[in-house]
């Protein structure tokens, strides 16, 4: 099964992004960067993640064990459209939107719209 983290903080994200980028036994470790939840409707704010979801998760079950997927929730909507908004200055990712899939070692990426398209989301994961 599948290594699942989650987390909505960058000195966790850096934690982890370390941690695994470290852990030789993983083949492959995905990052998703995502919206956070409306606290009004208990959904995400952003309408492309809302989208996405079904597909990701679809993809991330079928991951083996030697894999780890990491989920980074970058907040609320003001606090994701300020410039300076923490999660769109890291080192470890260049993130301009929502949602932002990528693979730590190949560098692959997978951005907003493709997101929503299954087929896409699971040749990324194969």
């Amino acid at each position: 099964m599948v290594r699942e983290l989650i987390t909505n903080t960058v000195a966790d994200f850096k934690s982890h992004y370390a941690e695994l980028k470290a852990d030789q036994s993983l083949s492959r470790v995905f990052v998703l960067f995502m919206a956070g939840t409306d606290p009004d409707t208990g959904d995400s704010w952003c309408p492309d993640c809302r989208n996405s979801e079904p597909h990701i998760e679809a993809a991330v079950k079928g991951l083996g064990d030697d894999v780890a997927f990491l989920a980074v929730d970058v907040g609320d909507r003001p606090g994701w459209k300020s410039p300076d908004c923490p999660f769109r200055h890291l080192d470890e990712a260049k993130v301009t939107g929502v949602p932002t899939l990528f693979e730590m070692k190949s560098g692959r990426e997978l951005n907003g719209d493709d997101c929503q398209d299954g087929a896409k989301v699971a040749a990324f994961f194969a």
